[in-house]
């Protein structure tokens, strides 16, 4: 719950597996309609921590690794409070695998694993300055996605994994209007 960039994104748990496995079979149902068969169907769902970003009940939450002098500004953050904790982490990484024998359990071919765009997982491979076993060396820096991975396959043998993985990290950028021209920023 704490990891959704909205209150509308959907959660995979004990309470919502049902609903979701009848949704896959209406997709399914629908497609076989349209198209005559299922056997080119291939259906999963994406499993993502929003991190900073997290407004899961509407007002910004966010849950980061580390303190940043440009990001926390821009989603309000002031002190350590929205730092997660090694233990922290370590109970994430075991939400991640439920998460997916779940999908599985559903019927999900796959869940695609959200290592981009500044979420939390994204933020994991820039976590240079974070002490401990989640940040600091590139070993420690993939070691979240590592567990999870590990973690997933013990729970849900079988499941496909996908990942999409932001290979490089910029800083945040603006043009200065007093060093910008109308003609430089074109039409």
């Amino acid at each position: 719950h704490d990891g959704r960039a909205n209150p509308h994104q959907l959660v995979i748990n004990a309470a919502t597996v049902d609903d979701l496995a009848a949704f896959r079979a209406a997709l399914v149902a629908a497609h076989v309609e349209h198209h005559g068969s299922a056997a080119d169907l291939l259906i999963g769902l994406q499993l993502t921590h929003s991190g900073r970003y997290a407004r899961p009940d509407g007002p910004p939450a966010p849950r980061t690794l580390y303190r940043h002098p440009l990001l926390d500004r821009r989603v309000g953050i002031a002190d350590d409070s929205a730092l997660l904790t090694d233990d922290d982490i370590r109970a994430l990484i075991g939400d991640f695998a439920r998460a997916a024998a779940l999908a599985q359990r559903a019927g999900f071919a796959f869940v695609d694993l959200k290592h981009c765009h500044g979420y939390l997982g994204h933020e994991f491979l820039s976590a240079v300055d974070r002490p401990g076993p989640y940040g600091g060396s590139f070993e420690n820096r993939t070691r979240f996605l590592r567990e999870i991975v590990s973690g997933i396959r013990a729970e849900a043998p079988g499941l496909k994994l996908g990942m999409r993985i932001s290979a490089a990290d910029l800083v945040p950028f603006r043009p200065d209007p007093a060093l910008t021209t109308a003609e430089a920023m074109g039409p």
